[in-house]
């Protein structure tokens, strides 16, 4: 009878414990919460005043802002490596992975590397992650996207971990990857959900996915006007690619009215900020504004359609346009930046293009960039094939098969 008591006593005291330590855990979880929310709240004023005084977690946090554009910064690459290796040298994991994805974007991929281990290994990165830091959970995320060994599902739950707490770049991140299903399966509705949260906080990288889902209709109705609004906001702040799209966008009048000059204009501030893509299509366009400026278009044209070439320069400026357009739209394909691919594929098809036909059939067949779209798909393979592309016969003879 005693040892019963006894027992019952002991398990009385093992429960009380337990759930002391539910509370206890419970509290601390509550308290990391309240504390990452705290540090996201914190103003762009704050952050640099702490950077300033040699706090290496600001100085990390100051480079992921000035890297994507976080508190109404514009996106400056030159500050973000400053700060990121003024914070590596005191030891600070976030400004050590921001630098090591900055090196990774510049193709220093063994330099890469070597910054990520040792943000992993030798700083207090994994500490701050455990703790529920949203910067941190993104870093650990990017880390584990992009660094060997690669393991991009567990490297999604730690962005949307970070995304749930409020991080915008881990919102628009995580939007990006259920838009184009970059290691994961396509989610338009979720891409679409974490693109507009982190688009309403005037985040550069989901203004310009949002507008570009717009623009095609991916997971929202086809609006033009939304479109170039959202990537003209996102060009704004300095986000290359969006600057580079409108300028393509102005320039040859998709979906916009034609502005070859305001085009050329984007072109050039796309191409300042390192974008070879913009380089090569400024060469053509600033072409044909030249020509333009020399042979201007009569004041009783009823559009004032000055984009098109004069009909001595059409054929060269074509021929060459077009195969640029092509390789520029291969390299971005073989990328996955499917989004970029199609503009430019888009641009080839307009001189009748194979391979740029065929492409954009293979995209509408496997959804890529586009709403997948098997009679759409038939229809530009089958120009392809009448472009004398004899390989999309053979995807069309697929397609026949599967719908068979």
């Amino acid at each position: 009878m005693r040892f019963y008591i006894h027992r019952q006593i002991l398990k009385s005291f093992a429960s009380f414990i337990l759930i002391i330590g539910g509370c206890m855990c419970l509290l601390l979880t509550l308290g990391n919460t309240a504390l990452a929310n705290r540090t996201l709240k914190e103003t762009l004023s704050s952050i640099q005043s702490k950077a300033l005084q040699g706090d290496s977690y600001y100085q990390g946090i100051l480079a992921l802002c000035y890297k994507y554009g976080e508190k109404g910064l514009p996106i400056q690459i030159n500050e973000a490596e400053r700060w990121a290796k003024v914070a590596t040298k005191n030891n600070g994991g976030i400004g050590m992975a921001t630098l090591a994805s900055i090196q990774l974007e510049k193709g220093n991929n063994e330099r890469s590397q070597f910054l990520y281990d040792e943000a992993y290994l030798h700083s207090n990165l994994r500490d701050l992650s455990k703790s529920k830091d949203p910067y941190a959970l993104f870093c650990i995320g990017l880390m584990e996207i992009d660094n060997p060994p690669k393991n991009p599902k567990k490297g999604i739950r730690n962005i949307e971990s970070s995304a749930k707490i409020g991080f915008s770049t881990a919102q628009a991140t995580l939007g990006v990857i259920f838009l184009t299903g970059a290691g994961t399966d396509r989610n338009l509705k979720d891409g679409i959900r974490w693109t507009s949260l982190a688009a309403k906080q005037k985040h550069p990288l989901a203004m310009f996915y949002l507008g570009m889902a717009y623009s095609f209709g991916d997971g929202v109705p086809k609006n033009e006007d939304y479109a170039n609004r959202w990537i003209r906001a996102a060009a704004d702040k300095e986000f290359i690619s969006a600057q580079l799209t409108l300028g393509m966008r102005l320039a040859m009048g998709e979906g916009i009215e034609r502005n070859l000059q305001r085009g050329v204009t984007w072109l050039r501030r796309a191409e300042d900020k390192g974008s070879s893509e913009a380089k090569i299509q400024l060469r053509r366009f600033e072409t044909l504004l030249q020509a333009n400026q020399r042979n201007p278009v009569s004041s009783n044209s009823p559009k004032g359609d000055f984009t098109q070439p004069p009909v001595h320069l059409a054929k060269n400026t074509e021929d060459a346009t077009t195969e640029v357009s092509r390789k520029i739209g291969l390299k971005n394909y073989k990328k996955k930046n499917y989004q970029l691919a199609k503009i430019h594929f888009l641009n080839a098809s307009e001189q009748k293009d194979p391979l740029s036909l065929r492409y954009l059939g293979i995209m509408n067949f496997l959804g890529q960039g586009f709403a997948k779209n098997n009679d759409v798909a038939r229809a530009w393979l089958n120009k392809a094939v009448k472009a004398g592309d004899s390989e999309a016969q053979r995807y069309l003879e697929v397609m026949r098969k599967i719908s068979d």
